[in-house]
């Protein structure tokens, strides 16, 4: 059995999440080789790639239902919050009524909106100039994008940003609990009202989809329709921003990285059909390793449905494990001794689990991938450097990771 941890100390997660990766604590986690015991918690703490893994493949033995959150342990719900708090096969009757709109084919119909966006966020910066992508391309490309997808006005897309921030526990910590609270309500009530009138007056979107959906020959109730859609809107936007910030604040700081992109995208390595928004080659190899290197969700729990041993480790049932994403894609027993590297040439023998795996594989992963991929086809197209021009500032979140404020500069 793995020791009792000393990979964990009493005060995580809190002093370690909230300010960027803990990439020290990443590494006492994986010397541990196997979960290790939270010393107050009482929850375990998986970092290593191969029972990260094992936990989000095996809902048989490690289930969602009981809370995906540190912050949901002792909390009961009558009806599942989210799709992610659901179980197979629950969760597989709910998983097919939206997988439909991420479609491939949905996905290529898009690509044209998706380019015009990037040209429209990308046209105002200027060489020279310094901005912030955080605020003028990370947040406005992605909040944009699923707005399309969903099928609200472009009037109301402001309000999803800040109905988004608030819903993601400490994504906003200006805003207090109460307030939080208020617009995650005004953000349903909205959302449901959309969903009604759609089903009098039906469009090509997938508030329209939803709202006409009968999978057991009953339309959705309106807490199964603000869960699904709430959780399109969070899940739609919050990953893909960090990861475009991320990556672009990686490569601004790797120049001959930034140097072979371009090299590669010039010299025609950007055809054939892939995931990373119809690009190949240096291009697609950017993507995954942008995706692997930010990991912009930190962790989710899942429960454990009877004894089991993991790693080592002899989980008993109803214990909690924190499945940690970004320790398990910088583990050195699945991408190499120099995990720690950021390096668009790397090819792992194994997937990132950026996206998660397994049942709750993220829906939107196609759309994200497309985004990021497109995003830096035209970016490589139009700036010979990227450079920082400042200290980027990191989010307050436990839950989701990544950057509030990033000054950057292109050539």
């Amino acid at each position: 059995m793995t020791a009792a941890a000393p990979g964990v100390p009493a005060d995580f997660p809190d002093a370690h999440f909230g300010g960027g990766h803990p990439y020290p604590l990443y590494e006492r986690i994986h010397a541990a080789r196997g979960p290790v015991r939270h010393p107050s918690g009482g929850y375990w703490v998986v970092g290593t790639h191969a029972e990260v893994h094992t936990a989000l493949t095996r809902p048989d033995l490690f289930r969602s239902r009981d809370g995906v959150l540190l912050s949901e342990i002792g909390h009961s719900y009558d009806a599942p919050p989210t799709i992610m708090h659901t179980d197979p096969p629950e969760h597989t009757r709910y998983r097919a009524l939206v997988a439909p709109a991420f479609r491939p084919s949905v996905m290529r119909r898009l690509e044209g909106a998706v380019r015009e966006r990037i040209g429209a966020l990308l046209d105002p910066v200027a060489p020279g100039r310094p901005f912030d992508v955080v605020a003028e391309l990370a947040v406005p490309l992605p909040l944009q994008v699923i707005c399309l997808l969903l099928g609200v006005p472009e009037a109301d897309w402001a309000r999803f940003h800040l109905w988004s921030e608030a819903i993601v526990p400490g994504a906003a910590p200006e805003l207090a609990e109460e307030e939080r609270g208020a617009l995650a309500a005004e953000c349903a009530r909205y959302l449901i009202g959309v969903a009604h009138e759609r089903r009098a007056d039906p469009r090509d979107d997938v508030i329209s989809q939803l709202a006409l959906a009968a999978p057991d020959g009953d339309r959705l109730t309106d807490p199964e329709l603000a869960m699904f859609l709430i959780q399109l809107l969070v899940a739609g936007n919050e990953t893909t921003r960090h990861a475009i910030s991320g990556g672009l604040l990686a490569l601004a700081g790797h120049p001959g990285q930034w140097a072979a992109l371009r090299a590669g995208a010039a010299g025609g390595h950007t055809g054939g059909e892939d995931t990373a928004g119809g690009h190949t080659g240096p291009l697609q190899g950017a993507v995954e390793e942008i995706l692997r290197w930010t990991s912009p969700v930190v962790y989710f729990l899942r429960t454990a449905t009877r004894p089991v041993t993991l790693g080592g480790a002899e989980i008993a049932a109803g214990d909690r494990l924190m499945l940690l994403y970004g320790a398990a894609n910088r583990d050195p027993a699945a991408f190499g001794p120099d995990a720690g590297r950021f390096d668009i040439a790397r090819r792992p023998a194994v997937t990132s689990l950026a996206f998660g795996f397994g049942p709750h594989f993220c829906l939107g992963a196609a759309l994200a991938r497309m985004e990021l991929g497109l995003l830096l086809a035209e970016a490589a197209a139009r700036y010979e450097r990227i450079e920082t021009a400042g200290d980027p500032v990191p989010t307050a979140s436990t839950v989701v990771t990544g950057l509030r404020r990033c000054p950057l500069v292109v050539r």
